[in-house]
C-alpha cells in the first residue's frame, strides 16, 4: 500500500481477514483511517491489532460526536460494558446534535424512562420511526382479507 493510501473494500476486507499481519502495520493503518476521518474502518484495524489504547483513545471522539453506533463497536471490542453516566452523557450529545435515534438508543441503555418517553414523543411529534418493538404496527395482531395475523 502507498504511503498514505486507503485499500480499495476488497483488499481491506482481505486484509482484515488474513491471519498473518503485523501489528504495527496493522496500527499504522487505522491510524491512516482515522486521520481520513473513516473511524469505523480505525476500529477495525485497532481490534485486529489488538490495540486497546488506540480504541480507548476514540472514546472522546465519538462522544464529542455522538455516534452511538461507534461507541457501543469499541466497548464491545474492549469488552466492557459502558457505564450508565457514559450511556447519559452520549445520549445527550446526540440530542443536542440532532442525531435522535441515537440518542433514544443511549437513554434506552442508560434505562433512563424520562429521557426516553421524552425522546419518543419528540419523534412521533416529528413523524419519525423510532425503534421500539411494542410500537411497531406490523408486529400487532390484525385482521385482514387473508385472515388473521399473529
Amino acid at each position: 500500500m502507498a504511503k498514505n493510501k486507503l485499500f480499495t473494500c476488497l483488499k481491506k476486507r482481505n486484509y482484515l481477514n488474513t491471519h498473518v499481519f503485523e501489528r504495527k502495520e496493522c496500527i499504522k493503518y487505522g491510524e491512516l483511517y482515522q486521520k481520513q476521518g473513516f473511524l469505523s474502518d480505525a476500529i477495525d484495524f485497532f481490534v485486529k491489532a489488538e490495540a486497546k489504547e488506540k480504541l480507548e483513545e476514540l472514546l472522546p471522539q465519538v462522544i464529542t460526536e455522538g455516534d452511538v453506533f461507534l461507541f457501543t463497536k469499541i466497548y464491545q471490542a474492549l469488552k466492557k460494558k459502558p457505564s450508565t453516566s457514559d450511556w447519559e452523557r452520549i445520549g445527550e450529545v446526540a440530542f443536542k446534535l440532532g442525531k435522535w435515534q441515537f440518542a433514544l438508543k443511549a437513554f434506552r441503555s442508560a434505562e433512563n424512562e424520562e429521557k426516553i418517553r421524552e425522546m419518543e414523543q419528540l419523534l412521533k411529534k416529528e413523524g419519525m420511526f423510532f425503534s421500539a418493538a411494542s410500537n411497531l404496527p406490523f408486529l400487532k395482531q390484525k385482521n385482514s382479507k387473508l385472515g388473521k395475523r399473529k
